[in-house]
């Protein structure tokens, strides 16, 4: 992936009306949370869509996922049932016949987060809110 794509996705809210981004904006204006550090420690593969992967566990990013999903579930958007699982994607169309370990943990800070608009293998940023502000 190139570094412009690199993201880790805390709710996905699909094709939505330009309309509602004022509502999804109006749903991260009210997530308050810490700065954190997220500390990526495992790779993995998904081989039913053939993506690598990087994940971490981390309450503060579970904690912050869940409080933005649970405002947008309030406002009314229909999002994935799914359990969140913390995954920055690495390599898309991948064909692994195994993964190899991490060689050392990586240290991302995070210090905000975005609301994103993705087209054509790019993604723009629509709005950013710093964490602990």
């Amino acid at each position: 992936m190139r570094r412009d794509t690199l993201h880790l996705t805390l709710a996905f809210l699909g094709d939505i009306p330009a309309e509602r981004l004022v509502e999804a904006t109006r749903v991260a204006d009210g997530v308050v949370a810490e700065p954190f550090s997220l500390t990526l420690d495992r790779l993995g593969y998904w081989k039913h869509n053939r993506i690598v992967w990087a994940g971490g566990e981390s309450p503060p990013l579970t904690f912050l996922a869940g409080a933005l999903t649970d405002g947008l579930r309030a406002a009314g958007f229909a999002l994935e049932a799914r359990p969140f699982v913390a995954h920055l994607t690495l390599l898309r169309d991948a064909h692994c016949v195994d993964v190899p370990s991490l060689p050392a943990p990586v240290a991302w800070p995070v210090r905000e987060f975005v609301l994103a608009q993705s087209g054509n293998g790019r993604y723009e940023v629509i709005g950013r809110w710093p964490l602990g502000a």
